[in-house]
């Protein structure tokens, strides 16, 4: 499976990409151990447990990204804290940090959302943040 480069499927019309099995879309109470988060609603695979939530204040069926794995997750995680630090501290504007940041990743900015990225993109993502003052350079 590659990144995203573009809005993303609805995952229950078609098997998991990692294992094969059937995708549901169903409360997230059933990834967060019983309790509702957002607008309460996710994708997630019945066999191997791969999730994604979706956009909206009340949900709709547009997954936020790809399905993601437990290591995807904690990548994805690890990229925004990082990313995030810079723009939230004011040492650059959120548009211009997703341009520098989509042309470090040699994709389009439209296409750079660490929900869109396969694992292999999470990991090149999170070494360039890594770098320090990667806006920068």
């Amino acid at each position: 499976m590659n990144s995203l480069t573009s809005n993303p499927p609805e995952w229950d019309k078609q098997p998991c990409p990692y294992c094969g099995g059937t995708v549901i879309y169903v409360s997230n109470a059933m990834i967060y151990h019983g309790r509702q988060f957002g607008n309460g609603m996710c994708y997630v695979c019945a066999k191997c447990k791969a999730s994604v939530g979706v956009h909206g204040r009340s949900a709709t069926r547009q997954p936020l990204g790809i399905l993601a794995t437990e290591d995807m997750k904690n990548l994805k995680v690890g990229c925004h804290t990082m990313f995030d630090l810079a723009w939230k501290s004011g040492a650059i504007k959120r548009g211009d940090a997703y341009k520098i940041f989509a042309k470090k990743m040699n994709i389009p900015a439209r296409q750079c959302h660490f929900g869109w990225f396969v694992k292999s993109d999470l990991e090149r993502a999170l070494k360039l943040l890594q770098e320090g003052k990667w806006w920068e350079q």
